[in-house]
């Protein structure tokens, strides 16, 4: 069982972003803290290698970086706070955000329309299915 290391950088650098984007990781603590502790060990790994290999410190860092938050650069909970605000002037919470994201229904339509679809064509389609759940979270907030 893997531990955090308070004095390891990547992974409370990491450990702050998925709190900041990915809270929802948190619902299974220790997969999340297995997660920060390889993604770490594989980050420095890439860095030292592309060190050795010639890469300057400032590139090496950025393939650390490309390590450490690959398949991150996509964050639901941001998206769902950002679309209710567009949408309705909604101010979701991030609480709240993750709320709608945790039902089975609303992972779907993220897996269906995938990572990617911020600019795609197919955006609106997913944003008019997830108007309901935006809409039941703001009328429970008048209540």
């Amino acid at each position: 069982m893997a531990q955090l290391t308070p004095s390891n950088g990547l992974q409370q650098l990491l450990l702050r972003f998925i709190l900041d984007y990915h809270p929802y990781m948190e619902d299974d603590r220790q997969e999340m803290i297995d997660f920060i502790v390889m993604r770490a060990e594989a980050a420095d790994k890439a860095h030292r290698e592309a060190f050795l290999d010639g890469e300057s410190p400032y590139q090496s860092e950025v393939t650390a970086n490309q390590v450490l938050f690959a398949g991150l650069n996509f964050s639901p909970i941001t998206y769902l706070i950002e679309t209710g605000d567009d949408l309705h002037g909604y101010e979701m919470t991030k609480t709240e955000a993750c709320e709608i994201y945790r039902l089975p229904e609303v992972r779907a339509l993220f897996d269906k329309y995938g990572q990617e679809i911020e600019g795609d064509p197919r955006e609106a389609y997913l944003i008019e299915e997830l108007k309901p759940f935006l809409m039941k979270y703001k009328d429970k907030r008048k209540k």
